[in-house]
């Protein structure tokens, strides 16, 4: 009778035994979830910090593209006020030729009228 109960005792004991470490191996495999989670968490943080300094690129594009255009609409406004003034500068050319015209008939008409 008291080996059946020491058998009985054994087979508990390497039951438990057997428990403790699946136990044990299921904490282990538990703890390697975590720290694999862990590391996706830091992936993930990885990956919105990229995510943001992507963005913030794509703004100073479109930033720079706005003063790009910015400038260009400068450079036309630019351009068209300096064909104004060429033009003012043809008309003013024009003017003085007729001004010089009109002064040769003028000197024409007084040497005229000295010499007569």
């Amino acid at each position: 009778m008291f080996s059946l109960r020491y058998a009985v005792a054994n087979i508990l004991y390497q039951t438990a035994d057997e428990s403790f470490i699946l136990t044990n191996e299921s904490l282990i495999l538990v703890n390697e979830a975590l720290i694999l989670a862990e590391e996706s968490l830091i992936l993930v943080n990885e990956s919105f910090i990229l995510a943001e300094e992507f963005l913030m690129l794509v703004n100073e594009s479109f930033i720079l593209a706005d003063e790009s255009l910015m400038l260009v609409n400068e450079s036309f406004i630019l351009v068209n006020e300096s064909f104004i003034l060429a033009d003012e500068s043809f008309i003013l050319v024009n003017e003085s030729f007729i001004l010089v015209n009109e002064s040769r008939g003028l000197i024409a008409e007084t040497f005229y009228i000295v010499a007569n």
